[in-house]
């Protein structure tokens, strides 16, 4: 419904709903992204991280909040110098998975009760072929 949000996680709260979904979720090392203004469950974990429809999406937001914040400093003064100069954005490759080998576990994930469901998803199988 959206191009872009932001999530809180501690444990799966960006991944998830993400997988759930079939969108794209990042979750980002804690102390890369500010926690500031977020009520947090345990300081070692709680990240703020994207949730968009694509892998561009999410790592284009991922840029725009990278980085020291004043108001987190604890946190995103030690990170703040593995961000990568030019962002994250340099990494994105139109190509990128050209002659990669993956392997789609079907037993016991997929397997689908619904016919429609199993041929849509053998659909998207051969597209991403």
């Amino acid at each position: 419904m959206v191009a872009v949000s932001l999530g809180t996680d501690t444990d799966g709260s960006i991944i998830c709903p993400s997988s759930f979904n079939s969108v794209v979720g990042i979750k980002p090392t804690v102390g890369l992204t500010s926690r500031a203004g977020v009520i947090p469950v345990t300081p070692r974990q709680d990240t703020i991280g994207p949730i968009c429809r694509t892998v561009s999406d999410a790592v284009y937001v991922l840029d725009a909040i990278v980085g020291f914040d004043y108001n987190d400093a604890e946190a995103t003064q030690k990170v703040s110098k593995y961000i990568p100069a030019g962002g994250y954005v340099q990494f994105l490759k139109a190509n990128g998975l050209n002659g990669k080998r993956l392997g789609i576990v079907r037993d016991p994930f997929f397997k689908f009760s619904d016919k429609l469901v199993a041929q849509a998803f053998q659909n998207h199988l051969e597209t991403f072929r």
